[in-house]
């Protein structure tokens, strides 16, 4: 079995050791991950997620691959567009999400994109959690038990992301005095 994750989320050459397909079962694992544990905590409620990326062009390709398996596993994703790791983190918490996910390689070459993931408070998920992802990601006998088809997630574009994460910035600065 391979290894998917390194240090800091799955990383690797755009299209090359991260595809498309790597991202949509990520997303689909994830989603009924997610899914799963709502429904044993008693909560009927779908899972929601918050997706963001860096500007790197692969991320598009990334960002709707992701989407895509969650949606399918039945998961609320909410799109945030461009923004800097840290405003993930953020709006994951701030819009009461299950989990947060950035798409972006951050220092490495423009070629090259990642995946990393971050708890309901904001924090990036325990290595435990992503080998048990890359365990079962790659286990051609899982039943993944997708929803009925009246119970698959939904997409929502959230145009005021950007305005949270300044807001947060804002509120965050020293007051200046002349």
């Amino acid at each position: 079995m391979g290894k998917y994750f390194g240090t800091d989320g799955f990383r690797g050459e755009a299209n090359v050791t991260l595809t498309a397909d790597h991202a949509y079962q990520v997303g689909r694992f994830l989603g009924w991950y997610c899914g799963e544990c709502k429904r044993r905590g008693g909560d009927s409620e779908p899972a929601k997620v918050v997706i963001g990326k860096d500007t790197r062009l692969s991320g598009y390709v990334f960002e709707n691959a992701l989407a895509g398996g969650l949606l399918a596993a039945g998961m609320d994703v909410f799109l945030v567009g461009p923004l800097p790791t840290p405003a993930i983190s953020f709006l994951t918490t701030n819009m009461r999400a299950d989990v947060g996910v950035v798409i972006s390689a951050s220092h490495n070459p423009f070629s090259d994109n990642g995946i990393k993931f971050f708890d309901a408070e904001g924090f990036k998920i325990p290595d435990a959690d992503e080998d048990r992802m890359t365990e079962m990601v790659l286990d051609p006998n899982f039943d993944w038990n997708y929803p009925e088809p009246a119970n698959t997630g939904r997409a929502y574009k959230i145009k005021d992301a950007p305005g949270r994460y300044l807001s947060l910035i804002h509120i965050s600065e020293p007051t200046r005095r002349s």
